[in-house]
């Protein structure tokens, strides 16, 4: 409030200012109408349930991709005598099916990219982002009734990669039931048919968090990993090899070095791979790195 003061009787503002049941600022001492409202006091209308309030907002929800029409859709609903009128009926029946015709194909395709979001534990953007790319594969007429779930896992891949969400192919393949050479066949065919360029390849230090916490480490642990992930990229040593081996093997570092050790074939389990490739990925870092250990 910049005035201390009434400018129409002088008094002190912060002991005689109140604002009205219309929102204005008024002085009580004289009723002096400082400032009129600026703000929107409440609908004109009173509903007593959530989905009532929900319904007659004025407002809508945010756009989304995960619907056919980006949730731009008008309800056509009855109450009270009105729900007994025939022709209300009849318009209501009709509008929900000029929303659906057209789309009906669209809108089975987005129930299984919602379906899989789920599965696959994804984020709300990466969600988005993978429904964005799924609609655009379905305008150019890649997705087919056999390939449908390689195309679903491939765009989750591709979404994880531009949000940067950490995500594994093993892990996309197993959850939707895929030959995961399929989904690499059709991730090559949306990166070129669409010409995706933000799809970068993961970095070992986003995989970091996931491996230690399956494994049961602590903060302190995942913080030294992601030390020695860091340095791994900073220094180019990551360029060339699986980001997931990578972090695991910095996590078992870690692990030893702080005397929480969990051997390499546990190490191994946690990322679906092989004891030996936690032992290569392990020299990469020691042989590489000058690592001092204070006791």
């Amino acid at each position: 409030m910049s005035l201390l003061r009434c400018p129409n009787c002088g008094a002190d503002l912060r002991l005689y200012a109140r604002r009205d049941e219309s929102g204005n600022l008024v002085c009580t001492n004289c009723g002096y109408v400082i400032s009129e409202a600026d703000f929107d006091v409440g609908p004109e209308w009173r509903s007593f349930t959530e989905e009532d309030r929900i319904r007659r907002s004025r407002v809508g929800a945010p756009l989304t991709e995960t619907v056919h029409d980006k949730g731009l859709t008008t309800y056509i609903y009855a109450r009270g005598r009105a729900a007994a009128d025939p022709r209300q009926r009849k318009l209501a029946i009709l509008q929900a099916r000029l929303r659906t015709h057209g789309h009906r194909k669209l809108i089975s395709l987005l129930q299984e990219v919602n379906r899989a979001s789920t599965r696959l534990h994804l984020p709300a953007r990466v969600h988005e982002t993978m429904a964005k790319l799924v609609k655009k594969i379905y305008d150019i007429g890649l997705i087919k009734k056999n390939n449908v779930n390689e195309y679903l896992a491939a765009a989750a891949i591709i979404a994880s990669r531009i949000e940067g969400h950490p995500i594994s192919a093993r892990d996309v393949a197993e959850a939707l039931n895929v030959n995961i050479q399929a989904v690499w066949r059709a991730y090559n065919n949306i990166v070129r048919k669409l010409r995706v360029t933000a799809a970068t390849p993961p970095r070992p230090s986003m995989y970091v968090s996931k491996i230690a916490s399956r494994l049961g480490l602590s903060g302190e642990v995942e913080s030294l990993a992601l030390r020695f992930t860091a340095l791994l990229e900073r220094t180019r040593l990551s360029q060339g090899k699986p980001p997931e081996p990578l972090a695991a093997a910095a996590v078992y570092l870690a692990s030893t070095l702080l005397d929480k050790k969990r051997n390499q074939l546990e190490v191994a389990r946690a990322v679906g791979t092989s004891d030996a490739t936690i032992r290569n990925r392990y020299r990469d870092i020691v042989d590489n790195f000058y690592i001092e250990v204070r006791l």
